[in-house]
């Protein structure tokens, strides 16, 4: 979340904090991965969102503000 309301919008997160939270995803099983087995030669894999769609429009509604809201016609 503190890269989320970090003052300066235009930082792209490094390599570290992006693994960070899809390390946090996947331990809260918000996000499933596909099995490493699975995957393909470049070891990439499909994740899938483990969530009701109106809890994810609830929680960005509620957190991105007036502007998520417009965009999600909520």
């Amino acid at each position: 979340m503190s890269l989320a309301s970090d003052v300066d919008s235009q930082r792209r997160p490094s390599a570290t904090e992006l693994m960070l939270v899809l390390d946090s995803l996947l331990a809260s099983r918000a996000l499933l991965m596909e099995d490493p087995r699975k995957g393909t030669v470049d070891g990439e894999r499909n994740v899938m969102l483990n969530l009701e769609e109106a809890e994810v429009l609830r929680v960005l509604g509620e957190k991105g503000g007036p502007q998520w809201r417009q965009m999600l016609g909520i």
